[in-house]
């Protein structure tokens, strides 16, 4: 008897065992994606300083922040024929903070600005938001530096 015949049950069952695990491997990892996300912290370490000052004004007059809000949530199209072509340029763009009152009613937005919004690109965004809010009849405030003199103005 040669070997073949004498180790093939053993071969075939060894090759059975390997396909099999071959397989279980292939299938978990074609079924189960691995996305390329992390969490990142939602407010810059600047966004964050601002962020407490004006919490303090906030709850001196018992109103809610909303920090990094998407246009889309605070600013709806009223035009139905060209649908796609106002909503599109407010989808993918957010505002830093939005203080409403207790009932979540909107009454102003607040924009962080920094030398990032001098290029011409960014003052062009700037100038569209500006625009979108003006026409929804939501103030938007600016402020660059800021202090707790300022930071309380934007309440006035």
């Amino acid at each position: 008897m040669s070997w073949y015949h004498k180790y093939s049950s053993a071969v075939w069952f060894f090759c059975a065992i390997f396909l099999a695990l071959l397989l279980i491997f292939i299938i978990r990892k074609c079924f189960t994606r691995r996305y390329p996300y992390q969490a990142i912290p939602i407010l810059t370490k600047r966004e964050y300083r601002f962020y407490f000052m004006l919490r303090r004004e906030a709850d001196r007059r018992n109103l809610i922040i909303c920090p990094k809000v998407g246009l889309k949530d605070l600013i709806g199209v009223t035009a139905k024929k060209n649908y796609r072509k106002y909503f599109y340029p407010i989808a993918q763009k957010h505002v830093d903070f939005v203080i409403c009152d207790q009932s979540l009613r909107v009454l102003f937005v607040i924009e962080l600005d920094d030398s990032s919004h001098d290029t011409k690109d960014a003052r062009k965004r700037d100038h569209f938001k500006d625009q979108a809010f003006r026409a929804a009849k939501i103030p938007l405030k600016r402020i660059r530096d800021f202090d707790e003199d300022s930071v309380r103005d934007l309440f006035r």
